[in-house]
């Protein structure tokens, strides 16, 4: 059953402590430039689920896929519309097709909304105890470009159940979790969970997890400036 295109995830652009966390998980969406490990293709993508996140994947791995055994795809993004989550998916599902593919999300990133079936597409996920995660309904974009909050809790093919079906079960994630995670978003404005919550109540969301210690030798991280922190800002 596809799901509209017209359907948008939503994306968290006033939280108040979205400031502590790295700046640009709401921006506009792009991918870094692509590097090789080994024989691994490293991709991150940073920002709102795009209408480039496609083809922007799809590009990186078609110039390397001959050098390359494995893809890994970081992850730090507040969600977007639903079309373009599913064009990134087929992206990765034919990377599948012939590469061993990984998605993650790292110490401190946000995976929210429509990130998160991204996250889901690979077979192998990590994520950091520290990660963010956001779970909600769907929302309809209005052709005023507002939001106009079409309700996905009723039955049918744009319910929440419906919409776990598609892309939460195929992953592995535990059927009994995706129940209580249904129950909560069908009665609230959505619901806050951490790498850790994800990893400690069984959810199946992570298959592996990363440590939150950021050592000398890791990749520096984005603390945003004090001015309009909240408590929960770090340093």
């Amino acid at each position: 059953m596809r799901v509209s295109g017209a359907f948008l995830l939503l994306a968290l652009f006033a939280w108040p402590w979205q400031s502590a966390m790295a700046a640009d998980d709401c921006a506009d969406g792009k991918l870094k430039p692509a590097t090789i490990v080994d024989d691994k293709l490293v991709l991150r993508w940073e920002g709102k689920v795009n209408k480039k996140m496609a083809s922007a994947i799809d590009q990186a791995f078609e110039t390397n896929q001959r050098r390359v055994k494995s893809v890994e795809l970081s992850l730090r993004s507040c969600g977007g519309r639903v079309d373009y989550m599913e064009a990134a998916i087929g992206v990765l599902r034919h990377i599948k097709e012939t590469h061993r593919l990984t998605t993650v999300v790292d110490q401190g990133a946000m995976c929210a909304s429509a990130c998160i079936p991204v996250f889901l597409a690979a077979d192998h996920r990590r994520a950091a105890m520290s990660s963010v995660w956001f779970f909600h309904r769907s929302w309809r974009k209005s052709l005023s470009g507002g939001v106009d909050q079409v309700q996905t809790g009723v039955p049918g093919s744009r319910s929440v159940a419906r919409f776990h079906e598609l892309y939460y079960a195929p992953a592995g994630v535990s059927r009994p979790w995706l129940d209580q995670l249904r129950k909560i978003i069908e009665n609230s404005g959505g619901y806050w969970q951490t790498g850790r919550d994800l990893w400690d109540s069984k959810s199946g969301m992570l298959t592996e997890t990363i440590g939150d210690i950021l050592y000398k030798e890791d990749r520096t991280i984005y603390i945003a400036p004090a001015p309009g922190c909240t408590a929960m800002c770090r340093g």
